[in-house]
């Protein structure tokens, strides 16, 4: 009788082990760099309105978090519905919410995932932004992607991507974010405070994203003379400057 439950428990230790090693391998391969919060089934995307807003089942609209396309008659709208429609239109989509759940046109708030058999899920915001179908305007309190796509704007715009090659549109303003600037014109570093996780940074005039970042003292983010200045106020150099 004791060889029958020692046999017992070392089977169930076993298939416990297996599939606990199957979890552990599962959540090694999602790749970093796309959403890993998406949960619950997938919905399926019945028409796409423009390069940022789409219509899901009994009507709903949804609105993609973070970016901005061309309105209709401006720059590159064709081509930023055009795509969106492509990447989107008819097919099953995974959305993942932030903070807020709609906006004031009660629009859904989400980001999208789009997962695909053999290869890296894409994550559609970063997507439209990377390759420059779309504006950068992450904001508050939506902010878990803002240094991706801020990161991913920098280099549409390097590169000349998309509308930053044949539009000539000036740099488009964080919603909800507001910088007056340095109090002293000679102290241009700026100490940013991530919300993604990578915690409290300075950046030099020269870093990729140094334009797009917007320094809110109210989060206690500030501008440094220099960069020990900076560094004895607890922030690191970014890890995108040169």
């Amino acid at each position: 009788m004791k060889n029958n439950i020692t046999s017992l428990i070392v089977i169930t230790m076993t298939i416990l082990g297996f599939f606990g090693i199957y979890f552990v391998a599962t959540l090694v391969d999602v790749p970093e760099d796309i959403t890993e919060d998406v949960s619950g089934e997938g919905i399926r995307v019945l028409s796409v309105i423009d390069g940022d807003t789409f219509k899901i089942e009994d009507n709903v609209r949804v609105r993609l978090i973070g970016i901005d396309t061309p309105e209709r008659g401006d720059c590159y709208y064709d081509e930023a519905t055009e795509e969106l429609r492509n990447l989107i239109e008819g097919k099953v989509v995974k959305l993942d919410k932030d903070i807020s759940d709609t906006d004031r046109y009660d629009r859904l708030l989400r980001y999208v995932v789009i997962e695909r058999e053999g290869e890296d899920n894409l994550f559609v915001n970063d997507h439209m932004i990377r390759n420059g179908f779309a504006f950068d305007i992450s904001s508050a309190p939506d902010n878990r992607y803002r240094d991706m796509f801020s990161s991913a704007s920098e280099i549409a715009k390097r590169e000349r991507l998309g509308l930053w090659n044949v539009c000539e549109y000036e740099e488009v303003v964080k919603l909800g974010e507001t910088d007056s600037g340095p109090t002293d014109p000679d102290c241009i570093i700026k100490g940013n405070i991530s919300e993604k996780g990578y915690g409290k940074t300075y950046l030099i005039p020269n870093c990729d994203n140094y334009n797009t970042v917007k320094i809110d003292t109210k989060k206690g983010e500030s501008y440094f003379c220099t960069e020990e200045e900076a560094e004895d106020a607890g922030f690191r150099k970014a890890t995108n400057c040169p």
